[in-house]
């Protein structure tokens, strides 16, 4: 059995119509749901809710396109090695407090990027690495079946994160728990759309019914001073061209990547959590 349908067959019996909730009957390529006859399409290990949308803004077309073209290169050296945020090991974070192998793991807006085999994959547009196609705000799961929802830099391009949360806190099962990495003081960058920024706390508000059992910054005053640097010198040179923006923005975090790595003495301080580009959290579902 491959990789991708083995993922498939370990969310099944927590899979449910997104709609209605109803319960899903399988075929080879189909999951019709038992109470409002809607049928999901499933394809290479792969089930589809949603039909995935058209990009339109520019700087996310050329991310889209990198994902697409890279793989996983886009993440193990773009977004770890050339963006210009200082490193942040995610998968670490999650394993400390998880087993993916045991565990139903789910990695909300994973774009193209799957950082273990064992994690569920999600997102709004068809990535080779996604597991699961579907609306953040209608997730098709059972309520209280999930282990832990994870999320990296997703939460502000949702319009409505109310709706979001109150998904993740339906579906997660009572003690378990939310990962969400979520920028603070971050340019604006739609991929598709971008709305939102919280404090830290500006987070707990927004996980007011979860118990936070962590909170820290990533990113330092070194990484915001870099980001702010980047976006000034591609709004300067691209004279309001959107498409020259995104490309020099790129090559921008090509020439200056290096300078992040000052952030060292910063990260994972709660005095910098003022001039913190990002902001992670973690929190757990109460009712064990």
């Amino acid at each position: 059995m491959s990789d991708s349908n083995y993922r498939l067959e370990r969310l099944k019996p927590i899979l449910a119509c997104p709609a209605c909730q109803g319960n899903l009957l399988y075929t080879l390529d189909t999951a019709t749901c038992q109470l409002c006859q809607a049928a999901y399409s499933i394809q290479h290990g792969k089930i589809y809710f949603v039909s995935v949308p058209e990009r339109v803004d520019e700087l996310d077309k050329l991310k889209g396109l990198l994902k697409k073209w890279l793989g996983r290169y886009y993440y193990t050296i773009g977004r770890n090695v050339i963006a210009p945020t200082y490193p942040f090991n995610f998968r670490g974070k999650i394993c400390q407090r998880l087993d993916p192998a045991r565990q139903i793991v789910v990695d909300v807006g994973c774009g193209n990027h799957r950082m273990d085999e064992n994690i569920i994959t999600l997102d709004f547009f068809d990535y080779d690495a996604v597991d699961v196609v579907c609306d953040l705000g209608m997730l098709p799961f059972k309520s209280d079946s999930v282990d832990a929802f994870v999320s990296r830099s997703v939460l502000e391009h949702i319009s409505d994160n109310s709706l979001v949360i109150q998904q993740f806190n339906r579906c997660t099962r009572p003690g378990g728990l939310g990962l969400h990495l979520i920028p603070f003081l971050f340019p604006f960058h739609a991929s598709p759309h971008d709305f939102q920024r919280y404090t830290h706390k500006g987070q707990e508000a927004l996980f007011k019914e979860w118990e936070v059992i962590e909170q820290t910054n990533p990113t330092g005053p070194v990484t915001l001073a870099l980001v702010c640097l980047i976006e000034f010198l591609s709004i300067l040179f691209s004279f309001g061209q959107e498409k020259i923006k995104a490309s020099l923005s790129l090559i921008f975090c090509v020439l200056l990547f290096p300078l992040k790595f000052l952030d060292f003495p910063f990260v994972n301080r709660r005095s910098f959590f003022s001039l913190a580009p990002t902001l992670f959290i973690v929190v757990r579902k109460s009712g064990v």
